[in-house]
């Protein structure tokens, strides 16, 4: 084949401007593509969202088109609560119009080698036949919604994720088993399609960090100071944060009384900025995130519910900030408790361990320390983006433009359980 592959990267959000955890994936994953191979990218976004990735990628891929979306506010509600009541996925993206119809137009007028998906459930999209697919993943859908349902707090949050499961694993197994590659961000990922779902063909592509932007703060932090980032419309970031008020701050004060917690996130709900305090600073969005992880001396992932891998926890360590995570919330990453991440899930052990890293300055650099090594040495999209590359290579034979100082593929091959 003569000069590089050309891939089409078909998104179901923006991967600009790269803030929450889907679109810094989607942004990482597309820029390393573009590394390798000639990239056209199909995302359903808004005009804004097109203007910045205009922006942003000038002159790093082919080209781009950006199917508006149409099923917003009100409208997206009544769509979803039909999409549950007839017993259906209610993964919207994939209806909408203008994507559907932008997918046809692409496919029709360009040739592609590849197909990549941002989520595999974008498999239902009207795509060639005879052209390889790859369905990238964040979460596996079905099992995020099975532990939502046993987990959250309000009953009605339960019972549609009860509805939602089951649709969610059906259409999760059709769209995995109708696509060439599947990519998980974990092993444990990985073992649940494998497992539950009987896909066999899954590769770990894990999630990762800019180290050279998330690089470590130069002093550490504000005293007593922690913070908590995420998504706050996002539910399993609500539930985590009000655990963590509820019952471990209340331990967490009577050890290090002033201990402040700062919740820095867009859209926070109405209870928890009402609950703000000279303790409890709720900044609501933030431009840049890395001045928060300078102000503070310890981070928190105090979540119960989830998927997937939790980037805020490795973007804090590559700034070196010590963290605090329940199993969940470190599930998935490769990281020792004790060495470069501490692990609590109840209430009194949880404080005793931000206690520790508020209070013990060598402790608490140590851990730090560790876990900015580690980032480095398994997270660093770079690295990632080159196992992406021979993973593509390998599993369905794209060819990448000429590249120097790349990790031979055998090794990343064989390596690949020592990055994930």
């Amino acid at each position: 084949m003569n000069g590089p592959s050309r891939v089409l990267y078909i998104s179901h959000s923006s991967p600009v401007p790269a803030k929450l955890g889907p679109s810094r994936r989607h942004y990482h994953i597309l820029d390393q593509l573009s590394r390798f191979y000639e990239v056209h990218l199909l995302c359903l976004g808004t005009q804004l969202q097109a203007e910045m990735f205009a922006s942003a990628f000038a002159g790093r891929i082919a080209g781009f088109d950006f199917a508006l979306t149409q099923q917003k506010g009100a409208a997206k509600v009544i769509r979803k609560v039909w999409q549950t009541s007839i017993s259906q996925c209610d993964f919207l993206p994939v209806l909408e119009p203008n994507l559907r119809r932008l997918c046809i137009e692409v496919t029709s007028s360009g040739s592609f080698d590849a197909i990549i998906l941002s989520t595999v459930l974008l498999r239902d999209l009207p795509l060639p036949e005879r052209v390889p697919i790859v369905g990238d993943t964040h979460n596996v859908e079905f099992d995020v919604l099975l532990r939502t349902s046993a987990s959250a707090h309000s009953f009605m949050r339960r019972h549609y994720a009860r509805c939602q499961a089951g649709p969610t694993l059906r259409a999760e197994r059709r769209c995995a088993h109708n696509v060439d590659l599947l990519l998980a961000n974990s092993d444990r990922d990985r073992q649940v399609f494998q497992q539950e779902l009987g896909v066999q063909q899954v590769e770990v592509i894990p999630n990762g960090v800019d180290i050279t932007e998330f690089s470590p703060a130069q002093t550490s932090g504000q005293p007593a100071t922690v913070l908590f980032t995420g998504l706050m419309s996002y539910y399993p970031n609500q539930q985590a944060i009000r655990w963590f008020l509820d019952a471990v701050f209340p331990l967490l004060l009577k050890k290090v009384p002033n201990a402040k917690l700062v919740v820095a996130g867009a859209r926070p709900p109405a209870w928890l900025t009402a609950r703000s305090n000279s303790m409890l600073e709720v900044t609501g969005e933030v431009s840049d995130m890395r001045p928060y992880f300078e102000r503070a001396r310890v981070v928190i992932a105090p979540l119960m519910i989830g998927g997937g891998t939790r980037v805020k926890i490795l973007e804090a360590q590559a700034m070196g900030r010590p963290v605090v995570s329940t199993s969940l919330g470190a599930e998935g990453l490769n990281m020792s408790d004790g060495h470069s991440i501490l692990i609590a899930d109840d209430a009194r052990s949880f404080a005793e361990q931000v206690a520790r890293l508020l209070t013990d300055d060598d402790f608490a650099s140590k851990m730090s320390v560790n876990a900015r090594k580690r980032v480095v040495s398994d997270y660093d999209w770079n690295r990632i983006g080159e196992r992406l590359e021979c993973v593509l290579h390998h599993n369905i034979g794209l060819t990448r433009r000429n590249a120097i100082n790349l990790t031979p593929c055998d090794d990343l091959l064989v390596s690949d359980r020592q990055i994930c």
